[in-house]
């Protein structure tokens, strides 16, 4: 084989590469369209529209006869909490979801400060400020997928943040024994 074959072969292996690694992957967690942002901004353009939104199940479920609350976030820490790596960018947002409380019972974690919470796919109705609950911005789901299962996240102290709290420990009570040993010294004025 001539090896301008077999650079134009090993060229075309990589973009079949390329083109086919998304089917390989592992299941991607879809943007949001409508994010909660832009329902937040923009609610006459979705009130009383069917949506499907994607989040993070985070809090935890609020029952409330057969049906209950779930709040799913869909911001920059959706997929990776700070903890695993991801940069810090954005805020918290995300959306109140009302849905029947049997399908909540596949939501296996709820997001806190030690486990990052289910990735869940809901569908159902925008309420830009639902009569039934208040005025409040919510979406009334019907259904309920749990696209990746949630996990604990460890939040080590890192070595170096252990070390500069000993420092200024030690600073802090150096300053305080100087200040002490100092107060003595300053005689007052007295007048003539």
């Amino acid at each position: 084989m001539s090896m301008k074959r077999l650079f134009t072969a090993a060229i075309l292996a990589a973009l079949l590469l390329l083109v086919a690694a998304p089917a390989f992957a592992a299941e991607t967690i879809p943007v949001n369209d409508p994010s909660s942002g832009t329902l937040v901004n923009k609610p006459k353009l979705y009130n009383g529209k069917r949506v499907t939104f994607t989040g993070e199940a985070i809090g935890e479920v609020m029952v409330r006869g057969g049906y209950a609350w779930v709040h799913l976030n869909d911001d920059a820490y959706m997929e990776r909490n700070v903890e695993e790596g991801a940069p810090l960018k954005g805020y918290n947002s995300g959306m109140a979801i009302w849905v029947p409380a049997d399908l909540t019972k596949q939501i296996d974690t709820y997001g806190d400060y030690k486990h990052e919470g289910s990735i869940v796919r809901i569908s159902g109705t925008f309420n830009a400020a639902c009569k039934e609950h208040g005025g409040d911005m919510d979406i009334h789901a019907d259904t309920l997928t749990v696209i990746r299962a949630g996990h604990p996240v460890s939040d080590p102290v890192p070595p170096w943040k252990a070390g500069v709290a000993v420092l200024l420990v030690a600073a802090a009570g150096g300053l305080w024994s100087l200040e002490r040993a100092t107060r003595t010294w300053v005689r007052p004025h007295r007048g003539v």
